[in-house]
């Protein structure tokens, strides 16, 4: 069983590669991508970036993507 795939759409940011992880874990939390002119503000299931995933407590439950959510430096 190769678990679920989990992609990573940075939405402008550097590229951060998929992870294949089993039901029920918590996400291996990747390297944050970086983008000019911006601060990284976590992983968000939604693209327009208004559900945050939490990383510490929402486990693996199916194949996804999340989106990177962004802060303008200025």
């Amino acid at each position: 069983n190769p678990g679920f795939t989990i992609t990573f759409d940075s939405k402008g940011g550097t590229d951060v590669p998929a992870q294949n992880q089993m039901y029920g874990e918590l996400l291996d939390v990747p390297e944050p991508p970086t983008r000019e002119g911006y601060d990284f503000a976590g992983w968000y299931t939604d693209h327009g970036c208004t559900i945050l995933w939490n990383v510490e407590e929402r486990t693996i439950e199916t194949d996804m993507t999340l989106y990177a959510g962004w802060e303008n430096q200025d």
